[in-house]
């Protein structure tokens, strides 16, 4: 009614369209309209044109027939509105194309319209009675900026709500992310606050949840699953594009955005989520319900915190779950840390489940077919029975391993090993492997005879300690046992205790 008094006030003085547009803030198109009828009016009655009062009454009275006229042009030709909404949905535009056919309504009476007729042709809610303990629904929210020291700037910020469906006890916690792991413990946080758990919790089709919506055939993310069989709770995930049909949560949502966000001061995170705990406590819990018409803590420890299932023994170690390819050297990436996996699998997809631990594999019939110990990025985790048989043994042989084992053999075979793999001009890691896995086919105490021939003439290399085992070399005499052999005549040797006493008697007589 103001801006009518003002938009007659305006044009009786006459005021530029534009300028009188902007001042009430309607559109050019409206002023138009009213000074059409404006200019109507006093030429079908003179002697008014002095009579602002009567101008007015004479204007609403008119007004009113006009937009009685206006509204019934709009129902005449709702099909030819539909259709242009079906290839615009600009009203403006649509608003210039129909006053173009003969509308003479404003902008804001075609949009009232449409507004009224799309209400009427939605469907009608239909509100779902849960009993107590039955059903939670879960969402996140943005809830704007708050200080962060860690960064020494603002950063966004969300809320996590979990709303009983039947009492409307509800648990929020504001966090950084909206990723996973927030996802999780928000979930875990939440179970522990009310001192147990629901048995269905309905999320919103958000992939730390649903990673393949469907009306049908949903897919869960794997780490939410793991969640859900720890806690003994099933999922059932909102229709996509349906948020309605979590709208309790929604409804936490925004209020805490209306009544608990505005004209509060953060230091941090941590004192956001204080104050929200705080609020929670002494407001949210202990107001009147506009539904439930009762108090939302009065509710639940009367009726649905006995309905509850218990909390587990443990709380849940969040995994993490990769589909990641096997390569060439039969490791997987994960967070570029490398795990080794049996062979065969080499180019496969598989699943690898990661904990703050350890890091698991499983094949496509979900049996476990790697375990290791986490180990920090760009390091590698190998388990060498992954490895094919012919080329494990490379892999175990390593330096050292030839090394002690030379050494458990004997005492020429550690010289012989340590030659070629410390003192001589290349390090022959090869000869040394070859010739310790002379092993199994001859024996430790042949090939260490072999190994000691092989130093007497120096021929430090596996073809020269082969040779020697297949021609049997080693169990001949070497040229200085011979001679030393030879020299030990023992025709005119005597007992030592005799020459013992010997030397004993000599000594007395000299004294």
């Amino acid at each position: 009614m103001e801006k009518i008094k003002k938009i007659i006030k305006g044009l009786l003085d006459n005021s530029k369209i534009k300028t009188l547009a902007r001042e009430v803030r309607v559109s050019k198109n409206t002023i138009k309209v009213y000074r059409n009828l404006l200019e109507q009016i006093i030429k079908d009655n003179p002697g008014i044109k002095n009579n602002f009062e009567k101008i007015l009454e004479t204007f609403q009275s008119l007004l009113g027939e006009e937009k009685s006229t206006n509204f019934k042009w709009l129902v005449e030709n709702k099909d030819r509105i539909k259709a242009k909404l079906t290839e615009c949905n600009n009203i403006v535009r649509i608003h210039e194309v129909l006053v173009d056919e003969g509308f003479c309504g404003s902008y804001s009476s075609l949009s009232r319209f449409l507004r009224k007729y799309k209400e009427a042709e939605e469907d009608p809610i239909i509100r779902m009675e849960t009993l107590p303990g039955e059903y939670a629904q879960v969402d996140f929210g943005y809830v704007g900026k708050i200080y962060d020291p860690a960064i020494e700037q603002k950063r966004k910020a969300y809320v996590f709500v979990l709303t009983l469906s039947y009492s409307r006890h509800a648990y929020y916690e504001i966090v950084k992310e909206q990723n996973l792991e927030n996802w999780i413990y928000c979930h875990i946080h939440a179970f522990e606050y009310i001192g147990g758990i629901p048995y269905v919790i309905i999320p919103d089709n958000l992939k730390n949840a649903i990673i393949k919506a469907s009306f049908t055939d949903p897919k869960m993310n794997k780490t939410y699953s793991e969640l859900a069989k720890h806690y003994r709770f099933q999922v059932d995930p909102c229709i996509p594009g349906v948020p309605e049909h979590k709208g309790k949560v929604e409804s936490g949502v925004k209020y805490i955005k209306n009544n608990f966000i505005p004209l509060r001061k953060f230091k941090s995170f941590e004192d956001a989520n204080k104050q929200l705990e705080e609020w929670n406590h002494n407001k949210a819990s202990v107001r009147i319900h506009g539904t439930t018409r009762r108090r939302p803590i009065d509710l639940f420890n009367e009726f649905e915190k006995k309905k509850l299932r218990a909390l587990p023994v443990f709380r849940y170690e969040i995994a993490y779950w990769k589909e990641l390819k096997v390569h060439k050297d039969i490791h997987v990436n994960f967070n570029y840390s490398y795990y080794s996996v049996p062979y065969e699998y080499t180019g496969q997809y598989l699943w690898c489940r990661g904990t703050k631990n350890r890091i698991q594999v499983f094949n496509a019939n979900d049996e476990k077919i790697a375990d290791h110990k986490r180990v920090p990025k760009g390091k590698r985790q190998t388990n060498y029975d992954h490895y094919p048989p012919d080329k494990v043994k490379y892999m175990r042989s390593t330096t050292d391993w030839c090394k002690r084992q030379a050494a458990e053999i004997g005492e020429n075979t550690r010289k012989l090993i340590t030659k070629l793999l410390d003192e001589e001009p290349i390090r022959n890691l090869r000869g040394a492997q070859c010739i310790l896995w002379l092993i199994p086919k001859y024996s430790h105490l042949r090939l260490e005879r072999a190994c000691q021939r092989a130093l007497y003439f120096g021929n430090f290399t596996y073809h020269g300690v082969k040779n020697i085992l297949e021609k049997e070399l080693d169990k001949q005499l070497l040229l200085f046992e011979e001679e030393f052999k030879q020299n030990l005549d023992s025709t005119f040797a005597r007992d030592i205790t005799q020459l013992l006493k010997e030397e004993e008697y000599g000594n007395s007589s000299t004294a």
